[in-house]
């Protein structure tokens, strides 16, 4: 997304999330910087936690954007879309390359310390003490490498297969077997020297990348902005993090992450088994949280409903808004399900073939009843309307009568499906009922199908046409945060 000015970054911003992005940035910027007058690493993890559908994504990309504005590097990690990797370092080296990508060609100085950097960097052996023990295992017991370790939860050092050899071995000699224990046991301690040797030198070499950045002209810090991490594989995630804590947290590099940190933290505990503290473990990653307070479902709706054509739809008070927020209301749903009912009612606007505007008040609910049961039928439908759900006001008149000038929404769509099988009922029926909103309303759905139109009055109603639309609209489907699929 291309901008030049702060305003056009976040033009689209309906929660309100700049100012909290003034405030985080300026926050990280002075806690960089303070850490570094005080002679501490001067990096910054910094977690921004929200529900599911909090705009955590949206927000952390403008933050970037902002950054970028203000003269920083930015690199950007999107964890989900990279989980089909072995090992998340490659990954984050890969966004930090494509963020130093247009510096190297501008600074020599650049160059030369990012190469260094990426040549260090190729000497990680990210699975170095798995890969020494898989290498002296073929070595000596001409065994596979995955029945010695596999890369499974419980870790397991010593399989059946290297049990069966071990036994075999006992009978050579036990003082065989002590040699070898020994050659392998000084194997690994070398393997991994040379590792946490390599992991040093990698960090100070980022480090100086970081500075040569700063040198030439770009600000501090290096933010390094990490989105998606609670849709990942629970093992993905958790690899992710302690890659990044122990080769990437180095002076002058701001993590920002953007999480559901409740539902991380169970999906860690439900892979680490009953008991696991999440909680606990993921602060140890994350120097601060912050909390984004909760989207109320009517922003969310606004939001939502600013994607959707309303030339091409009809709704009560020509107020789309708050129809929906009053249908979501009424029905109880919760943000995750308003989410994925407005998703359909868009599709389904979008893919309207007609003229005249398709009925919101006979859509929502068939949205509704097919988000819920899967299944697809008018009637039942009608029977999941709540009867209590009504749009408009009632009227106290100078002379103490009521007048109800409400649309009662079950009555409503239980008499359109009742006519709309065929014209004939329709214009059977015409006649528009002023003193009764309700039958008001349900005749200017039908009206201008007739109204100086030439009809085959067996033909049914272009309304009835929603049922096969929402059918296809359930088959674009769209991952929940979990991975899984929703319609």
């Amino acid at each position: 997304m291309e901008a030049k000015t702060t305003e056009q970054i976040w033009e689209a911003d309906r929660l309100d999330r700049r100012q909290k992005a003034d405030f985080l940035y300026n926050f990280i910027v002075g806690e960089v910087a303070k850490r570094k007058r005080l002679g501490r690493r001067s990096s910054y993890s910094l977690n921004i936690d929200a529900e599911w559908g909090g705009g955590k994504s949206f927000f952390l990309e403008r933050f970037g954007k902002q950054a970028e504005l203000e003269g920083h590097v930015v690199a950007y990690v999107n964890a989900w879309k990279d989980d089909h990797a072995g090992d998340p370092y490659i990954a984050i080296m890969a966004a930090i390359d494509r963020a130093f990508a247009p510096h190297v060609k501008k600074d020599s100085a650049v160059k030369t310390a990012w190469k260094t950097v990426k040549s260090n960097g190729g000497r990680i052996a990210v699975k170095a003490a798995g890969g020494a023990i898989r290498s002296l295992a073929k070595k000596h017991f001409d065994i596979t490498a995955d029945d010695i370790l596999a890369d499974d939860a419980d870790h397991s050092l010593v399989s059946e297969a290297a049990e069966a050899a071990i036994d075999s071995s006992i009978e050579t000699g036990v003082a065989e077997i002590d040699k070898l224990f020994d050659r392998t046991l000084e194997a690994l301690i070398g393997q991994f020297q040379k590792t946490d040797k390599a992991i040093q030198t990698f960090r100070e070499k980022l480090a100086a990348a970081v500075a040569a950045l700063d040198k030439s002209g770009k600000k501090a810090p290096f933010f390094v902005l990490v989105d998606e991490l609670d849709r990942c594989r629970p093992s993905y995630a958790v690899h992710l993090l302690e890659r990044i804590k122990h080769l990437f947290e180095v002076d002058g590099v701001a993590f920002v992450f953007a999480t559901n940190s409740q539902q991380l933290q169970h999906s860690i505990a439900g892979a680490y088994g009953q008991g696991f503290d999440g909680f606990t473990y993921l602060k140890r990653f994350f120097d601060r949280t912050y909390i984004f307070s909760a989207v109320s479902a009517k922003r969310r709706i606004e939001e939502l409903c600013a994607t959707i054509d309303s030339k091409k739809v009809r709704v009560p008070d020509d107020d789309m808004v708050e129809f929906i927020t009053s249908g979501c209301t009424s029905y109880g749903l919760d943000l995750r399900a308003i989410e994925q009912v407005l998703e359909m009612i868009e599709v389904t606007v979008s893919a309207w073939p007609h003229k005249i505007p398709l009925d919101l008040v006979l859509l929502f609910p068939l949205c509704v009843a097919f988000y819920r049961t899967g299944e697809l039928d008018w009637a039942a439908a009608q029977r999941s309307v709540p009867s209590s759900w009504f749009i408009g006001q009632t009227f106290m008149q100078r002379d103490g009568s009521q007048v109800d000038r409400r649309i009662n929404i079950h009555r409503a769509f239980g008499s359109a499906i009742t006519l709309f099988d065929s014209m004939d009922k329709i214009m059977r029926n015409r006649n528009s009922a002023a003193d009764d909103r309700t039958a008001d309303y349900v005749h200017g759905v039908f009206s201008p199908e007739w109204n100086g139109v030439s009809v085959l009055r067996t033909a049914p109603s272009i309304q009835t046409g929603l049922l096969d639309l929402v059918a296809n609209a359930g088959g674009l489907v769209t991952p929940n945060k979990d991975g899984s699929e929703a319609a």
